[in-house]
């Protein structure tokens, strides 16, 4: 099923952002993004709850070229509605081949699993894990050096802004959110620095399903490496 007000992307630049307070009472703990597109400002709550589970929330960084972020570079300031299908510009997390482990990186994680080395972050970008306020230190990192942003997700029913701005498939079928799943329509914020160089922030909680072949899990140090692996299709999770 699709998210129920549609997929695309927000192109603008950043103009803020505050994160709800690390101890709030409210149900979820978003990290807000405010984003100028033209004369209009967008709120995009980046949901990075936790739940209190200090594993809550997974989390990867992917360095992008130009070629491969097509077409969407070249988009105009604003919202951009996508098709959620291959060619479009939608981001799905195992199936856009340009957030896929090269095979080098694969190679390297091989490796690494009989040896003593480590496969460097640069080179080979991991799922990590931990909670809300660790995923967003990675997340702020990218943002204070942007020049432009692109804000995946689903547009709110009114207002101005994008939510869902996270992975949208691989809910179990007990959760409320289930009947959203659907590929080609994940969530990210994707950031061009000032360099020009562009890196997606993509997230997921740790209720969804992973559908990789193989990934290595790290804590925020690098240390206490797991391949445990969750092994499912995407039709496994829509049945």
């Amino acid at each position: 099923m699709p998210l129920n007000d549609g997929y695309g992307v927000l192109v603008g630049t950043l103009q803020k952002y505050y994160c709800d307070p690390a101890f709030s009472d409210k149900e979820y703990y978003h990290c807000n993004l405010k984003v100028r597109a033209g004369s209009t400002v967008f709120r995009c709550p980046v949901d990075l709850d936790s739940k209190h589970d200090a594993c809550g929330i997974q989390w990867r960084v992917v360095e992008l070229a130009p070629d491969d972020f097509q077409p969407v570079f070249h988009f105009r300031e604003g919202w951009h509605p996508l098709d959620s299908e291959s060619g479009s510009g939608a981001l799905d997390y195992y199936l856009s081949p340009e957030l896929q482990p090269t095979e080098e990186c694969l190679q390297a994680l091989s490796d690494a699993e009989n040896s003593d080395v480590l496969v460097e972050e640069s080179s080979c970008s991991h799922w990590k894990y931990g909670t809300g306020l660790a995923a967003f230190k990675v997340l702020e990192f990218l943002l204070q050096h942007s020049r432009k942003l692109f804000i995946f997700g689903e547009p709110f029913r009114t207002g101005h802004g994008v939510h869902n701005i996270h992975q949208n498939q691989g809910d179990p079928p007990h959760s409320q959110w289930f009947h959203d799943n659907g590929i080609w329509q994940d969530g990210a914020v994707v950031v061009q620095r000032r360099d020009n160089s562009i890196a997606a922030f993509l997230c997921k909680f740790s209720t969804q399903l992973f559908f990789p072949e193989s990934f290595r899990f790290l804590s925020p140090d690098g240390v206490n490496p797991t391949t445990e692996v969750i092994e499912n299709s995407v039709q496994e999770s829509e049945l």
